[in-house]
């Protein structure tokens, strides 16, 4: 049962993260749930590790949770319309590199995967805190709020490098269950 642990934690994820859909704007009860969702986000992982239970199923898990919390976040951005168009755009070019580099990982080793790199992590912390930073701000239109506007930018910017990295590290490796998490390891000569 102790195996089964963090990939329930990440399924709770995944269904708090569903519920984040019902909400129109980013208010109280939508940060609470998102505080959740990132909670559950930084102790799965941790604890699959430390129970020695770090699977693809796992990866797989945590992937769709990020997702679905964040594809509910931005449900509202858009619908709100307070997300500008080069945002929107920029960011759609990155899950594009994601979703790349998913696919010739399918093509070269058989096995869609996401790498989860330390610029994955950086993007999730980054995209994590916007959320917050509108809820303060009282959710200005985002052409009025350059605060925001300058942390979407940096989200925009930490994606596109973590993009990259992850197409990198699926390129140079045949291990889809690869500990390889930076660039810098990647390339880094063998002692």
């Amino acid at each position: 049962m102790k195996k089964h642990i963090p990939n329930i934690i990440s399924a709770t994820r995944i269904l708090i993260g569903a519920l984040l859909y019902l909400f129109n704007d980013i208010n109280g009860g939508f940060i609470a749930l998102y505080v959740v969702c990132g909670i559950t986000d930084l102790i799965d992982g941790p604890i699959a590790r430390k129970l020695n239970a770090t699977s693809s199923t796992g990866a797989l898990l945590d992937t769709i949770g990020d997702i679905v919390t964040y594809m509910a976040f931005a449900k509202i951005l858009l619908v709100k319309h307070m997300v500008p168009g080069w945002i929107v755009a920029w960011m759609l070019g990155v899950a594009a590199i994601h979703l790349l580099a998913g696919l010739y990982s399918l093509i070269k080793v058989k096995k869609f995967y996401v790498v989860h790199s330390l610029f994955g992590k950086l993007l999730g912390g980054a995209v994590f805190v916007l959320p917050f930073a509108m809820w303060i701000v009282g959710m200005l239109p985002i052409d009025y709020d350059p605060a925001v506007h300058f942390l979407m930018a940096v989200a925009a910017t930490i994606g596109t490098i973590a993009g990259i990295e992850s197409f990198a590290i699926q390129i140079k490796t045949n291990d889809p269950d690869t500990d390889i998490h930076t660039i810098y390891r990647l390339f880094k000569p063998k002692q």
